[in-house]
């Protein structure tokens, strides 16, 4: 495939880093990490790692975007003592060569700008798109639900993963992915406020729908 520019349509892109990766050996998060983002594309093509600790994935589904980001974050949260910032960009891709790093458009650019506020928004997720009303109301329930998030242990962060990633099993299922009892499950997605990340899950993409194209 050569460098191109193509027919501009809505996607997205989440630009990240692990934080606390210097803390522990590379081998305890770069397999997880490369798991989850292999699920949303295919490496170089849709998602790449660099500078050792960074990453940039596209998602193809905009309306996905903050359920990979979320996935994205529960997955890195369950291995003490790491974490995930991201800045997430929704908007056009106007440039694609056969690497990730080297496209551009507008969905980019958010991105990019989105991750370089993170420190002074004092957030770990945010988001930027054209419509500057539509990212003032997300952006205010992803540092309410960052309230929580934030707090996940090791054990929550990791149920909110299989949770989001298999929901279509039923928590005894999930217990027994873990070894745990469908009571220790339903323990942690409680004290994680599972049933809050499901509700702003739900109302991303129709809130989404108004805003954008």
């Amino acid at each position: 495939m050569k460098n191109r520019y193509t027919q501009s349509h809505m996607m997205a892109i989440i630009t990240g880093d692990i934080k606390g990766s210097r803390k522990v050996s590379a081998d305890l998060w770069m397999k997880t990490l490369k798991e989850e983002l292999n699920t949303w594309g295919k490496p170089v093509e849709d998602w790449e790692i660099y500078r050792g600790d960074s990453f940039q994935l596209k998602i193809k589904k905009p309306e996905d975007l903050l359920q990979a980001s979320i996935r994205l974050k529960a997955a890195i949260r369950s291995i003490d003592p790491l974490d995930c910032r991201m800045g997430m960009g929704i908007g056009t891709e106007d440039f694609k060569s056969k690497r990730l790093l080297e496209n551009n458009g507008t969905a980019y650019i958010h991105s990019g700008d989105a991750f370089g506020k993170l420190s002074d928004n004092h957030q770990s997720l945010l988001l930027k798109t054209s419509d500057a009303e539509f990212d003032e109301e997300i952006n205010l329930m992803l540092k309410m639900s960052l309230a929580v998030m934030n707090n996940w242990t090791c054990n929550s962060a990791r149920m909110v993963y299989l949770a989001l990633t298999y929901p279509e099993k039923s928590q005894t299922q999930l217990g027994g992915m873990e070894g745990i009892s469908q009571h220790a499950v339903s323990a942690r997605l409680s004290r994680a406020y599972f049933d809050l990340t499901q509700s702003f899950l739900a109302y991303f993409p129709k809130r989404l729908k108004r805003s954008l194209p």
